[in-house]
């Protein structure tokens, strides 16, 4: 028994390029099913689609290349911030203790570097393993442009009530002790 296809052949009511068409058209249709795409879905369609998704894709690869320049100029101007207004420690023969996490660590600096340090006129920042001495200002500046940056700042006890039945009151603590 011949197929159809052989019979609307032979009966003169197809042509062979109908018939090869219609054979494409099965092949791709049995591919399709295949490879799970939709068969209601034409090409251009699917074309379409992809094209859409790339250029999303696109989209998002570029605000996040976005992002990290901006974060890398935003390093780099801290950076040329701390270089610009950093302090010579060179003369430092007091060594200055801070923590950084669980960690503490020592400045060498002068005299009136730590009485600076103390009262808070003067900050220490940590940048890329290096740790930097600046004024308060210059401080407020790069934690303006970077919050995350690491500022170590002496703090004044403002809110400490004094207690009337204080048997220490009347001697002083200092606040810039040697340990």
């Amino acid at each position: 028994m011949a197929s159809l296809q052989d019979q609307l052949l032979k009966a003169g009511l197809a042509n062979e390029k109908q018939s090869k068409q219609a054979t494409k058209a099965k092949k791709k249709q049995t591919r399709d099913v295949r490879k799970g795409v939709d068969v209601g879905e034409t090409a251009s369609e699917r074309a379409l689609g992809e094209k859409q998704a790339q250029a999303s894709r696109s989209k998002q690869l570029n605000a996040q290349r976005d992002a990290q320049q901006q974060d890398r100029a935003v390093v780099a101007q801290v950076k040329q911030m701390l270089e610009r207004c950093r302090l010579d420690l060179s003369g430092g023969e007091i060594t200055y203790n801070f923590v950084d996490g669980k960690v503490i660590k020592k400045l060498y600096v002068d005299a009136m570097q730590q009485a600076a340090l103390s009262r808070g006129s003067l900050v220490i920042i940590g940048l890329d393993e290096q740790y930097f001495v600046v004024p308060a200002n210059v401080a407020t500046r790069i934690e303006e442009r970077a919050p995350d940056t690491f500022i170590i700042r002496a703090e004044a006890a403002k809110d400490a009530v004094a207690v009337e039945d204080d048997p220490y009151a009347d001697f002083v603590i200092p606040d810039d002790l040697m340990w």
